[in-house]
């Protein structure tokens, strides 16, 4: 059967049926708010089987979801986790009603469930798995279920899943378009060996998390059934097309609320995974009464690396942004998506070609988080929605992988989920940003225990901690960020990789003039003589980044390359170094009040020279007290410095619109400054 992509383009609910809308009339008062709230209460104890089942470190952390859809495959309602895979589990579903439904050879029948992860079947990136499951009712179709989560192997050219040296789409593994694993309640086994042979770098982890997936599903099929006992299969399709309406409704009546326009902002890219190398991805955000249109022309064409994605998973990844801040109070349905569009050239960055590496999507589309809420800023800064107008938790992408034998025996590929969840929010327009908030994907992630960590994974952790400075700047200050180093401990050694991006420069910025956070290089110490120090009981080990760089209290060879590394094998006493980025700022630093800078000096959020040199405050260095006067007068000179720098802006225009980098930096852009394709890129 040829590769059907044409279903990717159905996440908006589907038309309601004379029945639906029927039931849904029937609804008595108080309906809506007690049976909605219980198909939430559903999914939470759906979630908790599925963390408890499950053993990859991410499923701990919550990068899942679970998720209830209508027998046509809108999304009702989802407890995440990740808002990514609310999305995610709509098109496999229609793919299945389309394809296998009527089909003798598979069906769709009581006690299935139907397992897949392949991003050309309305997935992310193979590093995602879905279990889905029909839920019947006295023989009829009235449900479906899903659990998906990410799985940190999928038997991909480098451990971890998401292979930054990929170059198309064979290099990335287990890919499985939506097949039966499970008939008449029981997994089968035969499909369940395939894939932990596939997964062959840790079987064990692959078994497991698929029947957690599978578990979370099957309670979710079982409450429903009890619901439709008591209450009746009409009232449940009521149900769900009243939740389905409800949710377009108030998204509407939102948008409308807001000012009309085109709102634009673009962001740059400096690697590809392969390669360091500039690209660009352009929004144009058009709001007209209740519509939005998000069009992505002007973004850089496709390359030959792995940071691309589908235009069905920017759609996906958008909705991280909007259930976490203009729609962060609305149920999570298809309806969100009725009165928006998507546009994204064919072959560009966002909209790649099948054969393309996808398989770090979530990379790249970390991107699209900034343009979305600079012009959704814009749009809602002077409506009742401005307690809304805040940065985004800082999406620079930066998460590491381990692979090998641990120290028991077993065989385990894993994230190191603590980093990945330590990321800074973005400051607010009338807060700072949270410190070490969490992963952009999944807001409500938890970091693991160091010890947890140590026990399952083989190594030890020379330093997790804040970084000083590590954060966007402005009147109110981005959350702090993260870095952590890592060292083989108890097996001789350990592969490690790390898939991330603003290694040269930030891709985010602050709010309405806040500062970004600064970016941070990949650092590796070989040979080290960190155990040696450890056994002799030594004092000085290095307790943070910059101590490790500037003071070399360890003996070794120090590596400083691009944070976005490929794997590579570490042997003990090798140090493998990872960060992840605070958030941007909001507003003048000049604005910032004095008193908070040095709060910040006190709890080591910032040093003295950020202190006086950016923030512009005087103050005793000994006590911390403000010297008021001084401040405000070393304002005014630093606002003077301003004005003489300054320029008309079609001065400025005209000089800065001859400017043009090397044509060796313009390999992957396209054509500059339009980003138009140069080349053609073969895929083998």
């Amino acid at each position: 059967m040829p590769l059907d992509m044409s279903l990717n383009d159905r996440v908006k609910p589907e038309p309601p049926t004379p029945e639906e809308l029927a039931w849904a009339a029937k609804l008595l008062p108080g309906d809506y708010e007690i049976y909605s709230e219980k198909l939430n209460m559903i999914c939470v104890e759906a979630r908790e089987i599925f963390a408890r089942m499950g053993v990859s470190a991410l499923i701990h952390a919550g990068d899942m979801v679970v998720a209830m859809y209508s027998a046509q495959g809108d999304q009702i309602t989802a407890v995440a986790g990740t808002f990514l895979h609310s999305v995610t589990g709509i098109v496999p579903i229609k793919f299945i009603l389309k394809h296998w439904l009527t089909n003798e050879s598979v069906g769709v029948r009581e006690g299935d469930i139907f397992y897949c992860n392949d991003a050309h079947y309305g997935g992310v990136h193979n590093a995602d798995q879905l279990a889905i499951m029909p839920v019947f009712f006295e023989g009829e179709l009235i449900a479906w279920t899903v659990g998906a989560a990410h799985q940190t192997e999928t038997g991909a050219t480098e451990p971890g899943g998401m292979p930054v040296s990929a170059r198309s789409r064979y290099d990335e593994g287990m890919s499985l378009s939506p097949i039966k694993i499970a008939q008449n309640y029981r997994m089968k086994d035969d499909l369940v060996e395939m894939c932990a042979n596939m997964i062959s770098r840790a079987p064990r982890m692959q078994v497991l998390d698929m029947k957690a997936r599978a578990a979370a599903a099957d309670r979710m099929r079982v409450r429903l059934q009890e619901l439709a006992r008591a209450k009746g299969a009409g009232f449940l399709k009521g149900l769900f097309r009243r939740m389905l309406q409800h949710t377009e409704e108030a998204t509407r009546a939102r948008i409308a609320s807001w000012n009309d326009g085109d709102y634009r902002h673009v962001v740059f890219t400096d690697t590809t995974g392969l390669r360091d190398a500039l690209g660009r991805i352009y929004l144009t955000t058009r709001k007209r009464g209740d519509q939005l249109v998000f069009d992505f022309t002007g973004t850089s064409p496709e390359n030959e690396g792995s940071y691309h994605a589908f235009l069905h998973v920017v759609r996906a990844a958008a909705a991280c942004y909007f259930y976490q801040h203009p729609f962060h109070d609305f149920p999570i349905s298809s309806g969100l998506y009725a009165p928006m569009e998507f546009i994204a050239p064919q072959g560009c960055m966002l909209n790649a070609s099948p054969e393309a590496a996808i398989c770090n999507s979530p990379i790249i589309l970390m991107n699209i988080w900034q343009p979305l809420c600079i012009t959704f800023s814009k749009m809602m800064f002077d409506s009742p929605m401005r307690h809304l107008c805040t940065g985004y938790v800082n999406a620079a992408g930066s998460g590491g992988v381990m692979s090998g034998v641990n120290q028991w025996g077993v065989r385990q590929t894993d994230m190191l989920s603590y980093p990945l969840n330590s990321a800074g929010a973005g400051a607010r327009h009338d807060m700072d940003g949270v410190d070490n908030y969490g992963f952009p994907y999944a807001p409500t992630g938890k970091g693991a225990e160091v010890e947890d960590c140590e026990n399952e994974q083989g190594h030890l952790h020379l330093f997790q901690r804040r970084l000083r400075d590590y954060l966007g700047f402005g009147k109110y200050r981005g959350g702090i960020g993260l870095t952590a180093a890592y060292t083989p401990h108890l097996v001789p050694r350990i592969a490690y990789m790390n898939f991330a991006k603003e290694s040269r420069f930030p891709a985010h910025s602050g709010l309405f003039g806040g500062y970004p956070c600064s970016t941070h290089p990949g650092i590796q110490v070989n040979g080290s003589n960190f155990h040696d120090k450890m056994a002799r009981g030594d004092d000085d080990l290095p307790m943070n980044v910059m101590e490790l760089m500037k003071e070399r209290r360890l003996q070794g060879t120090y590596v400083v390359e691009s944070k976005t590394r490929s794997v590579r094998v570490l042997e003990k006493d090798d140090v493998f170094v990872l960060v992840v980025h605070g958030g941007g700022g909001y507003g003048d630093v000049l604005e910032r009040d004095p008193q908070a800078v040095v709060e910040d000096l006190r709890n080591g959020i910032i040093s003295h020279r950020v202190a006086e040199q950016i923030f512009q405050v005087a103050y005793d260095h000994a006590t911390l007290q403000v010297d008021e006067p001084a401040t405000a007068e070393r304002r005014r000179a630093a606002r003077r410095e301003r004005l003489r720098r300054a320029l008309p802006y079609e001065s400025f225009i005209a000089a800065w619109s001859t400017k043009k980098p090397r044509d060796e930096v313009l390999v992957v852009y396209g054509s500059w400054p339009d980003a138009r394709p140069t080349r053609e890129i073969i895929r083998m």
